[in-house]
């Protein structure tokens, strides 16, 4: 039997509403460990990563934050420009590196119009390489820092 202690235990922990929490625990059958997980796997919550409520609002935290801006800076990299020259060569620029140099339009606009002018063609596609993982790129500059602090 599912008491209110109980959810009232699952709820500090996850943040959950009476419902989910209720829901969680009785499914599996009052293991609150079993619970919490299939309640953070169920994507309801990721663990140190608490939604908050106020006034009918929500708010992430600033970890949530920070993944958004990840993920929206991961996206910038997968999106490539394209760029073909006459034999068939190809060229990926992610398109954050055109974005970076915005203060310079003009200049690029010339230089394109000047490839496209020498034959060359552009494209943008989507193209995930593992070269331009955000993930991996950060992990390895903590990783660097860790071995430098010791």
């Amino acid at each position: 039997m599912i008491t209110i202690e109980m959810i009232d235990e699952f709820r500090r922990r996850t943040n959950a509403s009476y419902d989910e929490a209720r829901f969680y625990l009785e499914k599996y059958h009052g293991d609150m460990l079993e619970a919490i997980i299939a309640y953070e796997r169920a994507g309801n919550r990721r663990p140190g990563h608490e939604i908050m409520h106020h006034r009918g609002y929500q708010r992430t935290s600033r970890s949530d934050f920070g993944q958004t801006v990840g993920r929206f800076l991961q996206k910038l990299l997968d999106i490539r420009i394209v760029v073909t020259d006459k034999t068939d060569r190809t060229y990926n620029i992610p398109v954050l590196f055109p974005l970076l140099l915005v203060p310079f339009w003009h200049v690029l606009v010339l230089i394109a119009i000047g490839m496209m002018i020498l034959g060359y063609r552009f494209s943008v596609r989507e193209i995930q390489d593992g070269n331009y993982n955000l993930e991996d790129i950060i992990s390895r500059i903590r990783e660097k820092a860790q071995a430098r602090g010791k």
